[in-house]
């Protein structure tokens, strides 16, 4: 057996222990939240093959809870949690078909784990408000860690492992991490909880302050990470509100997207994903190798679509696809969406394209008024611009450290807005959540469909 555990960081991780297993439901995600944000994946141990992060051990604590306090008895699973649910068990399934290893086991383990604790104790839009709360303040302080790293090119997080003690450094500029495992994340982190600050700002009453200071903490941490995705992410999340009025009329705007794509690709002469590599031509990164593979990926369907494939070394070619140093056999897939192919298939890329559609779907009955909100319809619409932040970041990344965490908490906290009370008609939906939203529902209501 091998360890690798700070003394502080072990601290930690019984203070969040005890706080999951004896506080209340918001508190327990939000010391979920919290690990995931302040504890770099290095806090191990090692057994068997098995790597018991930190944030392994909480979620044992935290089905621990669910299972001592019952609180998943009468959950009933909504469209979106069953279309998780395929995702899940199709790369898994995959992956067992591959040849398993007990990374596959902890997979299954790390990502059903999170998005079931956090969908079965998040039941109104009080919770979501608080969780808003913590990531502002979450925020703060990994700008303050990444502030402090561009200073002195010492990343302070370093005391805890899994990440490196000097900034690295490309060309003239030095990117930062903070707790992440790459700038990209970092940045991505930070791209995609602006929107989400956005909107908390302008639905509550009192503690503006707090948003403000982590929408600023949000663009303290995209411009130390000097990375062109997290760039694009948080260009895409202005342009989701420029939107906002146009918020009845969406589908039109996505007709009239997809009659570009097409029309594009009718007078290009190369597919009309090397528009990427064109883009980036003026941000600055890594583009062309991201439409050269999505190029290879459709080259060679045949290699993945039936049960994905842990051999893509053959898409490195002309000494423009860039093999893996630890695990020769693979490219280095810098985009989710075929990370989903290439490890579930055609059939869990389906089910993890329908999952996302679905969580849209469930943002848009709110903001078309289709159902009473409990909260302002633009807290509902920032929900879906960080949906689309998060899908322009997969063009650039593939989540691999613990901002899936922060992908699995947007996805289980939308599933369970259709189970919300909605305020009294009288009640003004743009009030604090305190004044507007009904009294917590019996489980078998909060959580049910």
């Amino acid at each position: 057996m091998e360890s690798n555990v700070n003394p502080l960081a072990l601290l930690l991780l019984v203070v969040a222990s005890f706080v999951i297993l004896g506080s209340s439901r918001r508190n327990a995600v939000g010391a979920l939240l919290a690990t995931a944000a302040l504890m770099p994946l290095g806090q191990e141990i090692a057994v068997a093959g098995l790597h018991v992060y930190f944030l392994r051990i909480l979620i044992l604590v935290g089905l621990c809870r669910l299972l001592m306090r019952r609180e998943s008895v009468g959950l009933r699973l909504v469209a979106a949690d069953k279309l998780f649910l395929g995702w899940v068990f199709a790369g898994f399934a995959c992956e067992l078909m591959r040849g398993p290893s007990p990374a596959t086991f902890g997979m299954l383990y790390d990502v059903a784990g999170v998005y079931f604790i956090i969908r079965i104790l998040t039941r109104t839009a009080d919770d979501i408000l608080f969780y808003l709360r913590v990531l502002a303040v979450l925020g703060v302080v990994i700008a303050a860690s990444m502030t402090f790293e561009s200073v002195t090119h010492r990343n302070p997080f370093f005391v805890f492992g899994g990440v490196p003690e000097f900034t690295t450094q490309r060309g003239d500029q030095f990117r930062c991490q903070g707790s992440f495992r790459h700038p990209i994340l970092a940045g991505t982190f930070g791209a995609t909880l602006f929107p989400l600050l956005v909107g908390f700002w302008r639905n509550v009453g009192r503690g503006k302050w707090l948003a403000i200071a982590g929408m600023i903490g949000s663009l303290i941490i995209i411009i130390t990470s000097a990375s062109s995705g997290p760039l694009l992410t948080f260009l895409a999340a202005l342009a989701g509100f420029c939107l906002w009025p146009m918020r009845n009329t969406m589908r039109f705007f996505r007709r009239g997207v997809v009659i570009l794509i097409v029309g594009l690709a009718m007078v290009m002469n190369a597919p009309v994903w090397f528009l990427i590599g064109k883009i980036s031509g003026l941000t600055g990164g890594g583009g062309y190798y991201r439409s050269y593979l999505i190029d290879e990926f459709v080259r060679h369907f045949s290699q993945w679509w039936l049960i994905g494939t842990s051999y893509t070394a053959n898409w490195a070619g002309a000494g423009i696809g860039e093999v893996l140093v630890a695990n020769p056999n693979m490219v280095d897939i810098t985009n989710h969406y075929i990370a989903q192919g290439v490890e579930g298939g055609i059939v869990g890329l389906g089910f993890f394209l329908a999952m996302i559609v679905a969580c849209f779907k469930i943002v848009g009955r709110f903001v078309r008024g289709e159902t009473e909100p409990p909260v302002g319809r633009i807290l509902f619409w920032a929900f879906g611009v960080c949906l689309a932040a998060h899908c322009t970041a997969f063009i650039s990344i593939s989540y691999f450290d613990q901002i899936n965490v922060f992908w699995l908490w947007l996805l289980a906290v939308i599933a369970t807005m259709p189970t919300w009370v909605a305020p009294k008609p009288d009640q003004d939906d743009s009030i604090s959540a305190t004044e507007n939203v009904g009294a917590t529902p019996p489980l078998e209501a909060s959580v049910g469909s």
